[in-house]
């Protein structure tokens, strides 16, 4: 069977909605190479792949603005592509999977002449619509931004619309529906909507029996100070001061075993999340931290699948937790997308796609 190289940008809401695929193209007989930072290795290795070791050069939390996290997005680069190009060159792969942020994979592709495809965490791009137009403010003249753009270049051999559009092909790792102008994106993309997978990683996680389940994965000691007295039962990470009772805190949640039994979750936003909630029928409130995110948090209004908030607050969370686990019409349109996210093919969906390109 082929060899298939994975990279991607060494950050959660990159790394984990592509287990899914990683585990059906293994479970198909592949054998896959995806590098990761230490924090991720378990969670590769768990689905099969063989984890290459790679040091990253990004912060602890990324910024605000996509535009400055392009610019670490090429500092990333620049320091994983000495690391892994003489291993792909000793170890040639058939077919090359690479992040919209993980450029160096991109170059080792382009180099190898090996076929590429492209993996969209974060919502994609035609000539319809721009991710880029929709969350970076015009720029005028602007020598940094050109400094910048010309690096790139310099980095991945062509202009970076070029260098994106070598890729034979995209896997979207969420649904068409919550894409906007879905309807218009052509064969080129693949909406598999998404593609998860067992994180034994994680741990696991046992529900309450008699009280509903709210998930926070953000501001956690507000959050937990907002449940205390609730009726719901809070799970959510980070550091929690005397919590209540009906409080558990994680230093990492068991994301999906949670959502399961979820009746809200409370997220900055990003799409990985997003499509993990929507995935299990939960409506959201978002407090968006990212350009990104807040385009996520429009989306979810627009689509009638939860509300957003600009700051978290103890009163807030304690009443949109309530309006949103009694709001039937919030739940119906949640429970519609949760729908065409199965009806979508998930992982093996991406897996047709990318075996596919190989017998091209």
């Amino acid at each position: 069977m082929a060899h298939i190289a994975i990279f991607l940008m060494p950050e959660r809401g990159h790394v984990l909605p592509a287990l899914g695929m990683i585990a059906e193209l293994v479970r198909r007989g592949h054998r896959v190479s995806c590098p990761v930072t230490a924090p991720f290795a378990a969670a590769v290795t768990e689905c099969g792949a063989d984890a290459i070791p790679c040091e990253s050069t990004l912060p602890a939390e990324l910024p605000e603005s996509l535009y400055e996290a392009a610019q670490l997005a090429l500092v990333e680069a620049e320091s994983a592509l000495p690391q892994l190009e003489h291993v792909f060159q000793q170890d040639p792969p058939d077919i090359v999977l690479w992040d919209i942020a993980a450029w160096a994979g991109g170059v080792i592709a382009r180099r190898s002449g090996a076929p590429n495809l492209l993996l969209e965490s974060l919502l994609t791009s035609n000539g319809n619509w721009s991710l880029g137009a929709a969350v970076v403010p015009a720029r005028g003249f602007d020598l940094n931004a050109i400094r910048f753009f010309t690096k790139v270049q310099e980095f991945v051999g062509c202009s970076l619309p070029e260098f994106v559009a070598g890729a034979r092909r995209r896997i979207a790792l969420f649904p068409r529906e919550f894409q906007p102008e879905g309807e218009s994106f052509d064969e080129r993309w693949t909406f598999a909507g998404s593609c998860l997978t067992e994180r034994k990683f994680q741990g696991t996680w046992t529900p309450p029996a008699d009280k509903p389940v709210v998930l926070a994965t953000i501001d956690a000691q507000t959050c937990a100070d907002a449940a205390r007295g609730m009726p719901w039962h809070l799970v959510t990470k980070g550091d929690v001061e005397n919590p209540a009772p009906n409080v558990e805190a994680y230093e990492d949640v068991p994301q999906l075993a949670v959502l399961q039994h979820a009746s809200v979750f409370i997220t900055h936003g990003g799409l990985a999340g997003v499509t993990e909630a929507l995935h299990h029928g939960v409506p959201m409130i978002v407090v968006p931290r990212m350009s990104d995110q807040k385009l996520n948090g429009q989306r979810v209004e627009e689509l009638g699948l939860g509300v957003v908030l600009d700051t978290v607050t103890e009163e807030g969370v304690r009443s949109l937790v309530g309006q949103l686990a009694s709001d039937s019409a919030i739940s119906a349109r949640v429970k519609d997308m949760q729908r065409m996210i199965h009806r979508a093919g998930g992982s093996a969906l991406a897996a047709d796609a990318v075996e596919e390109e190989l017998a091209r």
